[in-house]
């Protein structure tokens, strides 16, 4: 008797199990049939969406859909170019990356898309490992230009980014690379006819201040400010330093950072500053053949990157003419960290000609010539010095 109730007991347990398994099946199936609707409607909404060309979350142009050639079925470019644009194109994606972001930030990463969440609503990039031979081949470049031109006064001035100097905002123990080392390194390694700029310690004094941005990888006008305030004697051709009203043009900027991350917990002031002095100036763009009267690009405040409204963002040249009637010719060899700075400069200089290496390709011999220049400075964040070889391709023309 005992026997036979033992034996009904596990046919109810196993009848349990098989039960327990038949819903857990049915479970999956569902979820499986689920699923694959929710992509077959996602991926025939986004056959149906029109196309987007720009993405204001990311900050960045999206893949479009390639034209179907022999050549690009032949190497393959035709499949990697329909796979970025199916990435880029699906639909609803700016909320699965907000979702991603979300699911992220609850696991208590402090790391998403390569952007570090820090205190106070700072978001951080780590900084680009040095490509040593491409730097080694900038560095003998810029050195060979100054030897080239003795007679021209040379300033180099490499910014490091917010951080190395902003640690205390950083998450704890983030492996985040010191890039004062760096540009240190590379200070000892130019030419004694180079005369070095070295604004760390003026940022470090003020790292308790808005000096970067909290979404955005560039300084602001005001860590600009005081790089310029602690290398002034050496910009100012032994003129006055002018004094500087401060206007507020936006305070709802979300940068790069914000973008790559799709962390959007903060937003950041943008300030101009304007010199009280009567030097006028006009600004001249030769790629639009514009000339305008501001450095300012105020229109840029509308658009998602607020940061272009200093001169519209990056140009091949841009020329400022002023009225200081001095003699001395400024070139600028810079990327988007000189935008905010120059905005200090024009009391100093007749001219000022900023020169974007990495959308340059003319001869730069006859643009120093023809502009009779004095004075040239060269000024990078640390990321694009350590990493970008167009300067060097450029200096080789002069």
């Amino acid at each position: 008797m005992e026997s036979s109730a033992e034996s009904r007991l596990e046919a109810k347990r196993t009848k349990r199990r098989e039960l327990r398994q038949q819903r857990l099946g049915r479970f999956y199936q569902d979820v499986s049939v689920l699923f694959l609707a929710v992509v077959v409607l996602l991926a025939a909404l986004s056959l149906i969406a029109k196309d987007r060309a720009f993405s204001d979350a990311e900050n960045r142009t999206l893949a479009q859909r390639p034209t179907l050639t022999l050549a690009g079925l032949a190497d393959g470019s035709f499949f990697s170019g329909y796979s970025s644009y199916l990435a880029d194109q699906f639909f609803g994606r700016d909320a699965w990356i907000s979702l991603d972001t979300l699911g992220t930030r609850l696991t208590l990463n402090h790391q998403v898309n390569g952007i570090y969440i820090g205190r106070d609503g700072y978001l951080f990039s780590d900084p680009d490992q040095p490509d040593e031979e491409r730097l080694a081949d900038k560095l003998e470049a810029v050195n060979a230009f100054a030897k080239r031109h003795d007679d021209i006064n040379i300033m180099f001035l490499v910014a490091p980014g917010s951080s190395s100097i902003l640690t205390e905002k950083l998450p704890a123990h983030a492996p985040i690379r010191n890039q004062i080392p760096d540009i240190q390194d590379i200070q000892r390694q130019l030419d004694s006819r180079i005369q070095v700029l070295d604004v760390s310690n003026a940022l470090l004094e003020h790292r308790g201040e808005e000096i970067y941005y909290r979404t955005d990888h560039h300084w602001t006008s005001l860590g600009a400010y005081y790089a310029y305030t602690s290398a002034v004697g050496r910009l100012s051709q032994g003129m006055s330093q002018p004094s500087f009203s401060v206007l507020t043009v936006a305070d709802d900027f979300e940068g790069t950072l914000a973008s790559q991350s799709g962390v959007h917990r903060a937003k950041d002031s943008i300030d101009v500053y304007l010199p009280q002095t009567d030097t006028a100036y006009y600004v001249y763009y030769p790629d639009s053949q514009t000339r305008v009267t501001s450095l300012f690009v105020s229109s840029a405040l509308e658009e998602k990157d607020k940061y272009t409204v200093f001169f519209g963002g990056n140009h091949p040249v841009v020329e400022i003419h002023t009225t200081v009637d001095n003699g001395h010719n400024l070139l600028v060899f810079k990327d988007s960290y000189a935008n905010s700075f120059i905005q200090f400069l024009t009391t100093y200089y007749d001219n000022i000609i900023l020169v974007d290496p990495r959308y340059y390709y003319d001869s730069l011999s006859t643009l120093l010539t023809a502009n009779g220049i004095t004075d040239v400075l060269f000024l990078y964040s640390g990321d694009t010095f350590m990493t970008d070889g167009t300067l060097t391709d450029v200096l080789a023309t002069g």
